[in-house]
């Protein structure tokens, strides 16, 4: 669970040796004190970032604090309890989209109500405090998605007829998705288990055959046969890890610069004995250079996973991968 808190606070707008006044309730005297969000001081917009999790991770809701400050020359503190109320508040959104849109820049997304919640929005700024007691919203990090410009615009709306500093009493909170994070197992044993084509000769002594997909060297590539002849698709290529792991899903990159018979379609299967196989699902990859997690919907158990390209990028019968994971 991660939670942030923003404190800063503006130098300067508080003496220590500053006239108190006396604990009373708000007089048209308190004029020069204002109520703003504590996160809004380093700038309107800011980032937080998911980390998202696997299908076969533990379910987890990430939770971000907001709170109130009291900023006023006549108190070095609240002279009472301060109830404070925040809001998701989307009244200038179409404005910000706008300008972003003119700006080239994409339009920010409402966050799915099924992943997002804000249960409590009532705050307190205690007697002698300056901040108010902290408050969350929260993110579920299983349901969220990478690939989207989230955006999250909270405000607050009042704060117990105090007035509030209108350029600092909202924050849009700018959601940073990154995929989840495992561990890759040990690939200093493994072994090629099967593989239907590969390319013996024509890539060179030190290429193209499927051991290069688990070398570690990026240049280096498992390729289908092509020299003599292209045997159609599909094509796989299995893996012996040497022992049983609990396997939550593969790290996939394709041959670097080679869009044409990128992996389009992949089957994965595992096993424990190399015979008995169990589908672990079908995913799609992009034809990108970087690697592509594949993360399964459960964590299995196997010694072999096998995995088959059923449709590349061109629609070529040939296709590859530069190197072979799994975590």
């Amino acid at each position: 669970m991660k939670r942030i808190f923003l404190y800063t606070l503006f130098a300067g707008i508080i003496s220590a040796g500053a006239a108190c006044k006396k604990d009373t309730a708000f007089s048209k005297n308190d004029a020069d004190v204002r109520v703003y969000m504590s996160q809004a001081v380093n700038g309107a917009f800011q980032d937080i970032t998911v980390n998202r999790r696997a299908p076969s991770q533990e379910d987890s809701t990430y939770t971000f604090d907001v709170n109130a400050f009291f900023a006023g020359s006549g108190y070095v503190s609240a002279p009472r309890d301060i109830n404070v109320t925040f809001a998701v508040d989307y009244t200038k959104w179409d404005s910000i989209n706008d300008a972003r849109t003119n700006a080239g820049q994409p339009a920010f997304e409402k966050i799915p109500e099924h992943i997002f919640s804000f249960g409590t929005t009532q705050s307190v700024i205690r007697k002698g405090t300056n901040v108010s007691e902290d408050i969350s919203f929260g993110i579920n990090a299983r349901l969220i998605e990478e690939g989207h410009a989230y955006m999250i615009p909270v405000e607050i709306t009042a704060a117990d007829g105090y007035t509030l500093n209108a350029a600092m009493a909202y924050t849009y909170f700018v959601v940073k998705v990154t995929p989840p994070v495992f561990a890759e197992i040990d690939r200093s044993n493994w072994t090629i288990f099967d593989v239907d084509s590969e390319e013996a000769s024509g890539e060179g002594p030190n290429n193209g055959r499927a051991i290069f997909a688990l070398d570690g060297v990026l240049g280096t590539f498992w390729h289908t046969q092509w020299d003599g002849g292209e045997p159609p698709l599909p094509h796989h290529i299995a893996v012996d890890m040497q022992s049983e792991h609990s396997l939550s899903g593969l790290y996939l990159t394709a041959r670097q610069n080679a869009p044409n018979g990128a992996p389009k379609t992949v089957n994965v299967e595992v096993s424990t004995n190399g015979t008995t196989w169990q589908s672990a699902g079908t995913y799609e990859l992009e034809a990108i250079n970087a690697r592509q997690p594949v993360f399964f919907a459960q964590a299995f158990t196997a010694r072999y996973f096998r995995v088959t390209v059923t449709a590349t990028h061109g629609n070529t019968n040939i296709t590859f991968f530069a190197e072979i994971s799994a975590f």
